[in-house]
């Protein structure tokens, strides 16, 4: 009788698992490079990861109750391809998330993209990859784009017209200091060759510390021949404050061949936040002394080669000069060949 009823729940988990339509996908990205470090002498060549997206792997899937309404979930982890670590201690570091969606939009709990991440490289040239031009000069990818503790909702399209607010909860209230968070909104235009999109997000270690406050503006137009990208971004805190900008153009050569590039600036400084000077392509977010005004230019040019749906092959080229008040231009540059692959 046991038996009978271990093999009936196994036939009914199978079939409910097939109904919600589990999906398994990912992405293997890895490249090789050369690059000139900031500050550091010679070059270094290395074997690395997620050049162009960070390579990952996950699972998705939904039920549909009926009437349009679906319950839906997603699970991601990213990883280093080139050692096979994890990118965090996290189990899923990406998305790990469980919501329901329908004709009154998409509305999501647990750890999501932000509502300002949705739109925040949109109009990034080479595929806002760690070869764009902003990579590595400007501040305002330092947010957090996958807050914890998170609600979010995106609505409906509205003839190209649509929406999203996220809140992610910091958790961390005391006896006497109230709780952090992460507050983020968009709205969007995407109808024909327009493209336009306005977000900001204001983020709070605690509930008494100073607003981070993200803004970004973003838009392009595609002429068919190429498509001209462009985008404004400006990080504040108290006093301090920095404004960034990036031009751009997507130009496919052939039905196979894509090459991007552009230039991005950004001037001012502000405190807690500095790029990472060891290594071209990310920025980290860090604590200590207010930042200098500075002036920082980046440029970026990839090319990319699809030998199929699912694979591309990509070469890319990014310099950035930094400029600090009282001190030498702080300059890097790398080269880098790489491969993608979804599955």
């Amino acid at each position: 009788m046991k038996k009978v009823f271990a093999v009936s729940v196994l036939l009914a988990s199978g079939a409910a698992f097939a109904q919600s339509n589990v999906t398994l996908y990912g992405i293997a990205d890895i490249h090789v490079d050369s690059r000139k470090s900031p500050g550091v002498s010679g070059r270094t060549i290395k074997v690395d990861s997620s050049g162009i997206y960070e390579s990952r792997f996950g699972f998705k899937g939904s039920e549909d109750l009926g009437g349009g309404v679906k319950v839906n979930f997603q699970l991601e982890q990213g990883f280093a391809l080139d050692t096979g670590t994890a990118s965090t201690g996290q189990a899923f570091s990406r998305q790990s998330w469980v919501g329901m969606s329908g004709n009154f939009g998409d509305f999501r709990v647990g750890k999501a993209w932000s509502a300002f991440d949705d739109i925040s490289g949109a109009t990034q040239a080479t595929k806002n990859s760690v070869f764009a031009p902003n990579a590595g000069v400007w501040l305002t990818t330092s947010y957090k784009d996958n807050p914890n503790n998170g609600l979010y909702y995106a609505s409906p399209n509205f003839g190209g017209v649509s929406g999203a607010v996220s809140y992610g909860f910091g958790e961390n209230k005391t006896a006497t200091v109230g709780a952090g968070s992460v507050v983020s909104v968009h709205l969007k235009y995407a109808a024909g060759p327009v493209y336009a999109g306005v977000a900001q997000q204001n983020e709070k270690a605690t509930g008494a510390s100073e607003a981070i406050k993200f803004t970004r503006v973003n838009g392009s137009y595609d002429l068919g021949a190429a498509k001209l990208l462009a985008s404004y971004g400006r990080v504040a805190s108290s006093d301090k404050s920095t404004k960034e900008w990036q031009l751009g153009v997507d130009v496919p050569v052939s039905s196979a061949l894509m090459v991007s590039g552009g230039v991005a600036r950004s001037t001012g400084g502000i405190t807690g936040f500095t790029p990472d000077a060891s290594y071209i392509g990310k920025t980290v977010n860090v604590t200590g002394a207010g930042a200098p005004d500075v002036e920082r230019t980046g440029l970026g040019v990839a090319a990319f080669y699809s030998l199929s749906k699912r694979t591309t092959l990509y070469s890319a080229f990014q310099t950035t000069t930094t400029k600090v008040p009282g001190a030498a231009d702080a300059k890097g540059n790398v080269v880098a060949v790489g491969v993608l692959h979804l599955f």
